[in-house]
């Protein structure tokens, strides 16, 4: 059986579970004469356990001492199932009376005791109490027996409770169930997709009284011949009584696209759910197919370890790491902090849902480099600019590694926020159920030394490393890979953002909002709300507000700005390090120092140019006055993975060697211009280059 909830920071959604107790406040609890309070209230929605976890652990036990209690220094929290103990777990107050503890079991429990240890060592119970649950309880998840990449598939933010899967495939169910009530305890579950009913599976199972089971049941071949459909699963009781049922909404992919191994590429990204807009308070969704006009497109790096880099029309074209498994990075953007007067909300591109102001091109795809370039001005909620106007450059090569470099063009006095870690989340993706403990690594670039960062934060002692410092951000709990961005000249820490907070419980682990990306109509928020069950969302991590790095360059001049009016303007440019890499942290480390310390070069039947190691794309420059060419190359720390620009160069490179052995073909890419070779060293290497006529 199911119900539906709504309300505030829950949204319109079936909630089976709460069955499993139906009134948590109308037992009361075995209080004695000392005042010891022992009661049960529903797991918040946002907050753990989920999924197949939260069965069997829908409540929390709220345990309350009074003030005058002090007979006893410790105390401890007994669980129970069928008069046999579970285990055992202290209980903390900052002082009796002064706060309730709440505790989530780690085990199905259908009775607990709070015991308190006196003076002399021994154990007392306090207060029993029986939460009231009903006789069956169940939840269910599926998901493809091959997970593929969804940008890999075409698609982009699933919704998390959905199944996403390829046409004429596999799945599999995973079940969570306990059975209450006394009996054979022989049940059924029963899957199939309502295009085909007629092609279900069944499976038996035996369920002992009062235990939680998981079972796991392979799914029908789905259906490949539609791209929409939903799938059934049942429960029902040896007498074929249904006694539990859910249904997954399901999202067919019946056709694969080829991609390229790296390179750059333009598509439509496709999205099943309307956009929310909210228009007078209310939601008035609109289709995702006809949001923008047809000729504006999704523009994808493809790269050889599996990372994808994403410039979405959803995202307003800001560019974010896709994870496997359905989340986003991204570094953010140049916005506007002041002066902002006569503006609605801040002034940033994500407010420019239309893509009035966003341009995305690629500049350069060959084997050898990918270049994509994003234009833009931040706008306010109500489209408004104010002239100045900002330009990234991404270079990427077949190390997955690639550059982040930030061109703006503003007001001499506008103060600009360019970095932030945001997190990216599908709809219906509660934060601390996709975002591990401890989402981001900080790795001293100078001491090699490095502390995690905690959120909620808790600990601060990633802030006492010393700077330049390495970031490194896992974006879910199961991906293996972690996106990371460096700035030599980067010597400010950024600070964490604090949870939100939602009926006196912490509902997230820092900033959470649903106003971007894809969703419009409604400004910043500084709550939770029901837009996470109707659109994607993001959750802000850190920032680093006005600390900016050095700039590479920096220039004030008379120009026109992005309105056409003649003025004073600022331009600065910045540079980072960026990747979703699964590299230890002491190789990206190494690679870091590679970037910052370029190496020293010693050429022979050619020369290095003036500016000799543009950090935007960690080239070296060179012009070639020979077929032949011999490169000395002494690092000052490490040489990984080098790139050279040589000008003048035969288009047709017919051997490289380094210190004598001929490297193969995959070791090295060359397209005509620039060349990237696969090595690592840090003594002193000579890479020699012999071109066709």
């Amino acid at each position: 059986m199911c119900f539906t909830i709504s309300g505030k920071g829950y949204g319109i959604l079936t909630v089976f579970f709460f069955l499993a107790f139906t009134a948590f406040s109308q037992g009361a609890a075995n209080q004695l004469e000392n005042g010891v309070d022992l009661r049960f209230e529903p797991v918040h929605i946002w907050r753990p356990p989920f999924g197949l976890d939260r069965v069997g652990r829908s409540y929390d036990v709220l345990v309350s001492v009074p003030v005058s209690e002090t007979r006893y220094a410790d105390y401890q929290l007994i669980s129970y199932s069928g008069g046999k103990e579970l285990g055992r777990e202290p209980v903390r107050f900052k002082a009796p009376g002064s706060d309730t503890v709440r505790v989530n079991l780690k085990e199905s429990a259908d009775e607990v005791a709070i015991t308190g240890k006196n003076q002399n060592g021994q154990w007392k119970v306090l207060a029993r109490n029986k939460p009231e649950l009903s006789s069956f309880e169940a939840d269910a998840t599926a998901r493809p027996e091959i997970i593929r990449h969804p940008i890999d598939m075409g698609v982009i933010l699933t919704p998390a409770n959905w199944l996403l899967i390829d046409g004429g495939r596999n799945g599999i169910a995973d079940i969570a169930l306990i059975n209450r009530k006394a009996g054979s305890g022989k049940f059924e579950i029963r899957a199939w997709y309502a295009s085909q009913p007629d092609k279900g599976v069944t499976k038996s199972v035996t369920l002992p009284v009062n235990k939680k089971i998981i079972s796991s049941i392979t799914l029908p071949a789905s259906p490949a011949y539609i791209e929409k459909d939903s799938l059934h699963i049942t429960v029902v009781d040896e007498r074929k009584s249904q006694v539990w049922e859910k249904s997954i909404r399901v999202m067919l992919v019946q056709k694969l696209q080829k991609w390229p191994g790296f390179g750059a590429v333009t598509t439509k990204l496709r999205y099943d759910v309307p956009i929310t807009n909210i228009v007078d308070g209310r939601n008035q969704p609109f289709s995702y197919d006809t949001a923008w006009s047809p000729e504006k497109l999704d523009y994808i790096v493809f790269l050889p370890n599996g990372s994808r880099w994403v410039f979405w029309r959803g995202s307003s074209y800001i560019p974010v790491w896709v994870s496997k498994f359905n989340t986003g990075l991204s570094y953010e953007w140049a916005e506007r902090i002041s002066p902002n007067d006569g503006f609605k909300d801040c002034p940033e591109p994500l407010m420019d849902k239309q893509l009035r102001y966003g341009k995305v091109e690629i500049v350069e795809s060959t084997n050898t480099r990918v270049h994509v370039r994003w234009n833009y001005q931040s706008c306010d909620f109500n489209y408004k600019v104010n002239g100045d106007f900002a330009q990234e450059d991404y270079y990427f090569y077949p190390d997955g590694l690639g550059t982040r470099v930030l061109t703006l063009t503003c007001l001499p006095v506008a103060e600009y926020e360019v970095a932030e870690f945001i997190l990216l989340a599908p709809p219906a993706a509660l934060p601390f159920d996709i975002m591990p403990e401890k989402p981001m690594q900080i790795i001293s670039y100078k001491t090699g030394k490095s502390a995690s960062l905690t959120l909620p934060e808790t600990d601060t002692t990633w802030k006492t490393l010393g700077d330049p410092v390495i970031y490194r951000m896992k974006i879910h709990k199961k991906e293996p890979l972690s996106a990371f961005s460096f700035s030599p000249l980067l010597s400010k820490k950024p600070w964490a953002f604090a949870p939100f907070k939602d009926q006196g419980l912490i509902v997230t682990p820092a900033y959470w909002g649903g106003h971007w990306p894809l969703s419009q109509g409604f400004n910043t928020g500084r709550s939770i709300s029901d837009a996470i069950w109707t659109g994607p969302s993001h959750n802000s991590l850190i920032t680093f507000a006005n600390k900016r790095p050095e700039p590479i360059r920096s220039k004030t001049f008379e120009t026109r700005d992005a309105l056409g009016v003649v003025k004073k303007m600022r331009e600065e440019t910045w540079v980072w390090l960026i990747g979703m890499t699964d590299e230890s942290d002491q190789n990206l480390l190494e690679t870091s120092r590679s970037f910052a310390q370029p190496s020293a070069l010693t050429v022979i039947g050619g020369r290095q140019e003036p500016d000799g190691y543009p950090s935007e794309r960690r080239a070296y420059k060179l012009i070639a006055d020979s077929k032949k060419i011999s490169i000395a190359i002494q690092p000052q720390s490490w040489c990984i993975n080098p790139v050279f620009e040589i000008r003048f160069a035969p288009k047709e490179l017919k051997q490289a060697k380094l210190n004598g052995v001929v490297l193969p073909a995959d070791k090295y890419a060359w397209d005509g211009n620039t060349l990237w070779v696969n090595t690592k060293f840090k003594e002193k290497k000579t890479l020699e280059l012999e071109f066709e006529k």
